[in-house]
């Protein structure tokens, strides 16, 4: 086996639901990105306090955005960190649903449902061993 085949090989055995689940990272983080970007926008049109506010959370949400970006790479490539990641990030996610559930809350039901699939998933044999 050489260094060459590896990555060949580790894209022929992704399973579909990685696929998906970073392609929803990447649009996750996209979405992420421009949240900052507006809310830099649209909280500088409150003068200088709305504008040191907007910058605080313009910079905190694109930098969100960006560790997405990186995490979804990771996961398209097959990188245990990567999967380490995506489970903290969604076991720290569910944390608002389960407490919105608890009023509850339809959206937070349905992503409480959603990041239980996820986990659920990254969970499965093929899964970890993709990651291995």
């Amino acid at each position: 086996m050489t260094a060459r085949s590896a990555p060949a090989r580790k894209e022929e055995g992704r399973p579909r639901g990685v696929t998906v689940l970073t392609g929803l990272y990447v649009l996750s983080a996209l979405l992420t990105i421009l949240s900052g970007l507006l809310a830099f926008g649209l909280l500088s049109l409150l003068g200088p306090l709305g504008t040191a506010v907007g910058a605080a959370v313009g910079v905190a949400l694109v930098a969100i955005g960006v560790v997405q970006l990186v995490i979804a790479w990771g996961l398209w490539r097959g990188r245990r960190w990567a999967r380490i990641l995506a489970i903290i990030l969604t076991v720290l996610g569910l944390v608002p649903d389960v407490i919105g559930s608890l009023t509850l809350n339809p959206l937070s039901l349905v992503g409480l449902l959603i990041g239980l699939l996820i986990l659920w998933y990254l969970y499965q044999p093929q899964v970890r061993a993709f990651y291995g």
